[in-house]
């Protein structure tokens, strides 16, 4: 009996790896979505009076941009945390990816209000306010960092990836 299950062995350990790191996001996967859409949204309206989130990302190193460095170090995590990193690990249901949604949504949370303030502060002879976009996809970022982070930590410390059982040597 025990040669019949000996051959299923590495079969069952690859099947426990795969699920050891799989998260369930339950009733929060709807709303993840819908935060990842407001993201999406708030991207594709202005960022500002004069500038949309290509000419944002697009002018990075510009010298005659309107906008200043948090912006756009918020826009650029706004996109690869709010909406790529979050559609992947909605898609694969793997932890780590999750993880690092909620880790970049939270800094980028934080580079949105800097953004704002600093647009704020710019010189009165040039547009500068916030747009829109930008406050929406502040939001959708701040939703996405409150949502990320119950599922990320619903997973117990003990959950961790199975270590390889070692039998003697006789």
């Amino acid at each position: 009996m025990s040669d019949d299950l000996s051959a299923y062995r590495k079969e069952f350990a690859r099947i426990e790896r795969k699920i050891a790191g799989e998260f369930d996001a339950g009733r929060r996967h709807r709303v993840l979505v819908a935060c990842v859409v407001a993201v999406v949204l708030g991207l594709l309206l202005p960022q500002s009076d004069t500038e949309w989130s290509w000419t944002v990302l697009g002018t990075w190193f510009g010298h005659e941009a309107t906008t200043t460095v948090p912006m756009r170090v918020f826009v650029t995590l706004a996109v690869v945390f709010g909406v790529v990193s979050s559609t992947a690990a909605l898609c694969t249901h793997r932890w780590r990816l999750a993880s690092a949604s909620m880790l970049g949504s939270g800094l980028a949370s934080l580079f949105g209000l800097l953004g704002y303030w600093s647009q704020n502060g710019m010189p009165v002879e040039t547009p500068h306010a916030p747009g829109a976009g930008m406050v929406l996809a502040w939001l959708g970022m701040v939703a996405l960092t409150s949502q990320w982070l119950p599922v990320v930590l619903s997973r117990s410390p003990t959950d961790r990836r199975p270590q390889p059982v070692t039998t003697p040597v006789l």
